[in-house]
């Protein structure tokens, strides 16, 4: 009775208060997956293992199993999510007493169905959730649990209920994604750098000449223009660049202040030629950079080389993708050809050939630590069960290899290697693919990827170098009127800017001119306090 009269006051509270984000038009770019080799060079795989042992033995009877409702970004639901939902949930029942149902939700319509469902206060128990994808946007609006703190309304959850987490986890994976020393979300244990790219058809290619040495050739943007001039040529039905929101060769920190529309006030990625970061805080939109990239942009839409319907709210990339019907488009990458590879596995297409090009180096920034995680609603009524389950994703091979790949004998069925052969790649392509579920170091991988696949993950960030901004969270509360305001000026302008919609010669002035009025100095200026002083104190 307590919990439930909290959980009135939480959404009273919230509905008086808070407001939806605005919706984007394209979600951010799924994963990427890998070249294939042929099985027969690889070695065995080793069989995934638990971290820990399932807790069955200290779980009673269960004679009323509560329903978890667990909401995912994807590709949309699936016939096939009935029947995963009744294998996980014969497992899990006795391990939690608890089931559960997926809820897949398209990437276009996740603002409209997720993030306001979860704002109304619709039940749910677990959500997705990342850096870039609302994590601090959420837990602003109070809208996610404490998981860690021996103060909050359901005590240390993950101290009780997570210690396989806790156990298989980085540290760095728990202290980067802490806000105010709280973590509300769960990261999955994955590849900490992840540098953005291009993903091409590798069929489309082939038909063009455009071979591995030529890609490698590609070192910016007008380098691609030859070929995706040949690519409208040889399919004038097509358009040859999928345009996403990832933007390639961006030399700037993604997500430096979470919360500021569009990685609109940031600072420089890498580090000059000497190994010197330059921490000082910019507005991109008046960067000599960001005005060639809507200039060439603009000129490559006129070309009739991007989709004329690729900056409407609720566009869908994947599937133009999924059919093989692009030539290049950009992408968050992962190391070793992976990310494409998984794109594959996720199509449903058993004729698509997907290869990477890479056009950052690898640095590790917050946003990283966060790049996929789980949650728990505040006003979820099963905030113990739920924690159990996303313990269970990190801790138990069986259950994480059915949220992955689906029920064994149907949808898939394990070779002589230890990896998987796809059967029905109906549910596998509903979900984003390997890098949401848990703990990647116990999944299986498919016959088309590498066996070392979990192991090359984690090691692809050894070399990587870390981000003086690493940890560093931004609070927009100083300045939410201007980030409103500011909201306001980039969904007019921004995506019609970077997917070259609208002329920048005559617009871009606008929108500068318009983002000075919204107070994107002082915005910039906070930030640069807030770092600064975050500094300091980290010294």
């Amino acid at each position: 009775m307590i919990r439930k009269l909290v959980s009135l006051l939480l959404l009273v509270a919230f509905l008086l208060t808070a407001c939806a984000p605005a919706a984007t038009p394209e979600a951010p770019a799924v994963e990427q997956p890998a070249a294939e080799q042929p099985a027969a060079e690889q070695p065995a795989a080793e069989q995934p293992t638990a971290t820990t042992e399932p807790v069955a033995t200290e779980v009673p009877a269960c004679t009323e199993p509560v329903v978890l409702d667990l909401y995912m970004v994807g590709n949309g639901d699936t016939p096939a999510r009935a029947d995963v939902e009744a294998a996980v949930n014969e497992y899990i029942e006795p391990l939690i007493c608890a089931d559960v149902v997926f809820h897949i939700v398209g990437w276009g319509d996740w603002f409209s169905k997720a993030i306001t469902g979860i704002q109304a206060g619709e039940k749910m128990d677990i959500f997705f959730t990342a850096d870039w994808w609302q994590y601090n946007e959420l837990v602003a609006q109070g809208l996610l649990l404490p998981l860690n703190d021996d103060n909050g309304p359901d005590g240390n959850l993950l101290a009780q209920y997570g210690q396989g987490i806790l156990e298989s986890l980085n540290p760095a994976f728990i202290k980067g994604t802490q806000i105010k020393g709280i973590n509300y979300a769960v990261p999955t244990n994955k590849e900490l750098a992840i540098p953005g790219g291009y993903v091409y058809n590798v069929t489309f290619a082939d038909e063009l000449g455009f071979t591995a040495e030529e890609a490698a050739k590609i070192t910016s943007l007008r380098d691609l223009e030859p070929w995706l001039e040949k690519a409208k040529a040889a399919r004038p039905d097509e358009y040859p660049y999928l345009v996403t929101t990832a933007i390639p060769f961006d030399p700037n920190l993604s997500n430096l202040a979470s919360g500021v529309p569009q990685n609109l006030v940031s600072m420089k990625l890498a580090p000059d030629a000497n190994g010197a970061f330059d921490e000082t805080i910019y507005n991109i939109a008046e960067t000599e950079w960001f005005k060639e990239y809507v200039t060439i942009i603009r000129e490559w839409q006129q070309k009739g080389w991007i989709h004329p319907e690729a900056a409407l709210q609720g566009f869908e990339s994947n599937p133009i993708m999924n059919a093989g019907q692009f030539f290049i488009t950009p992408q968050p990458l992962k190391g070793n050809n992976i990310k494409a590879q998984e794109l594959v596995n996720s199509s449903g297409n058993p004729d698509l050939k997907l290869a990477e090009i890479y056009t950052q180096p690898k640095i590790v920034g917050t946003v990283n630590a966060g790049g996929s995680m789980l949650a728990i609603p505040a006003l979820s009524e099963y905030p113990v069960e739920a924690m159990k389950f996303i313990n269970l994703l990190h801790t138990d091979p069986k259950l994480v290899n059915m949220a992955l790949f689906g029920i064994e004998g149907t949808h898939w069925a394990l070779e002589a290697d230890g990896r998987v052969n796809l059967i029905d790649g109906a549910w596998y392509g509903a979900h984003p693919g390997a890098w949401v579920w848990g703990n990647t170091q116990i999944q299986y991988v498919t016959n088309k990827e590498d066996p070392e696949k979990a192991k090359l993950l984690i090691d692809y960030s050894t070399d990587a170098i870390m981000h003086p901004s690493l940890g560093f969270r931004f609070d927009k509360t100083p300045v939410d009127p201007e980030i409103t305001a500011i909201q306001a000026v980039v969904d007019t302008y921004f995506f019609p800017l970077v997917y070259g919609y609208i002329d920048p010669a005559t617009e871009l002035p606008k929108f500068l001119e318009e983002l000075k009025a919204a107070g994107i100095d002082k915005v910039r200026d906070e930030v640069q306090k807030q770092y600064d002083e975050w500094k300091a104190a980290t010294k």
